[in-house]
């Protein structure tokens, strides 16, 4: 596994990876989506999120500094070396708050149901995961009644409107949202989405 670790550094920095994980765009994309989390999700003892997707894990990594002393992350990643890599290197690094893994699919239907306050999905993941509508309605399976799901992607494959149009089945809502186009080359939204009931 160390070997797996090792590799696993080095290819952050590779010819393929390294040049965007090193680009403003990036560093810009991260800087907003922490400080965007920070803003908008009040924290309380005993809170409970999930991020579905680890990729590299440092938004995972983020979030279990974010929730310490307050609460707990369940990580959700359908790949099985990426979920074992994640949880060894969590614990060879000595995180203080790691995540609990969970090698499964968002459509895996084991996986515990309105179980958070807080759902993460950001990036890709969406786009990984399928189709937008399913991948939603698998989210919102996750939630507490009063719980909300973070949803962050770029505008150049999702836009705000054909995520409102694909939560016109359900009986969910945008209750906040924010652009950021400051990087012409990775133009992103964050949004917050909430049971309509719940939306102020």
């Amino acid at each position: 596994m160390d070997n797996q670790l090792l590799d696993y550094y080095l290819a952050l920095k590779s010819p393929e990876a390294g040049e965007w994980n090193s680009s403003p765009e990036n560093l810009h994309a991260e800087w907003r989506t922490r400080d965007y989390i920070r803003k908008y999700v009040p924290l309380e003892v005993g809170f409970e999120a999930c991020n579905i997707g680890i990729g590299t894990g440092d938004w995972d990594d983020f979030l279990g500094y974010w929730l310490k002393g307050r609460g707990r992350l369940t990580s959700i990643d359908i790949n099985r070396d990426i979920c074992e890599l994640f949880a060894y290197r969590q614990r060879s690094e000595g995180h203080p708050n790691p995540s609990n893994v969970m090698n499964k699919s968002l459509f895996d239907p084991d996986l515990p149901q309105q179980a958070f306050d807080l759902v993460t999905m950001i990036g890709s993941t969406i786009d990984e995961a399928g189709q937008m509508k399913d991948g939603l309605d698998a989210c919102f399976g996750l939630l507490k009644p009063e719980g909300r799901l973070m949803f962050m992607a770029s505008l150049k494959s999702v836009s705000l409107d054909s995520l409102e149009q694909a939560l016109s089945d359900f009986a969910y809502r945008i209750e906040q949202w924010e652009r950021y186009e400051e990087m012409p080359q990775y133009p992103f939204f964050i949004c917050m989405i909430r049971r309509d009931e719940l939306t102020e």
